[in-house]
């Protein structure tokens, strides 16, 4: 089983149609927005992918995303996990 990957996103005050573009480049990069929870995003990883590794594939994506919609600040936090990510209403 491979690494599983939470984050939570702040775009804070960017403009609405950057905060789309950046969207559209996460999902272009294979990460999924959790309609349960706001600005949340997941993806997996292949079984055998380091945290180290994963941790640098997490911050290249954001990075090449934020560029590309032209963000200017960003706040997130990561979660790795091998477990299965959990969500939903309770």
């Amino acid at each position: 089983m491979g690494l599983n990957a939470l984050i939570s996103i702040d775009l804070k005050n960017n403009r609405k149609d950057n905060c789309e573009i950046f969207v559209e480049e996460m999902q272009h990069k294979e990460w999924s927005l959790l309609e349960e929870v706001s600005n949340t995003w997941v993806t997996s990883f292949n079984e055998g992918v380091t945290r180290e590794k994963a941790l640098q594939v997490i911050q290249n994506d954001i990075l090449e995303s934020k560029t590309k919609a032209q963000l200017d600040t960003i706040s997130l936090a990561v979660q790795l996990a091998e477990k299965d990510i959990v969500f939903g209403e309770f």
